[in-house]
């Protein structure tokens, strides 16, 4: 699956869909791209002890992906267990989460 993101025509930054505006060279417009959904795995976490709202979704993997360009993001790992340096890939975004699979 393909990450929807941002792009600053000016000075090419990249950035998670959303936003609004670059913050390096003050472009108040941003052209919205799709990247390829596929990284490595930067760093993760276990929850054990989850917010009310994720309590029984608990234990469960939080995962800092940075993509093949280079843009990092946090989402949910949907199987585990999981290492630093792992492939993984996008498998969807739901309620502003991005939730990926190990390939």
């Amino acid at each position: 699956m393909n990450m929807p993101a941002s792009r600053c025509p000016d000075c090419g930054r990249l950035f998670h869909s959303g936003k609004s505006y670059c913050p390096d060279c003050d472009r108040d417009t941003l052209d919205s791209i799709d990247l390829n959904g596929k990284g490595n795995v930067y760093s993760y976490t276990e929850i054990y002890a989850a917010p009310k709202r994720f309590a029984q979704q608990a234990p469960y993997l939080i995962v800092l992906v940075e993509m093949e360009h280079g843009l990092r993001v946090t989402g949910r790992m949907l199987n585990g267990p999981v290492q630093i340096g792992d492939r993984v890939e996008l498998h969807k975004v739901e309620n502003h989460c991005y939730y990926f699979a190990a390939l």
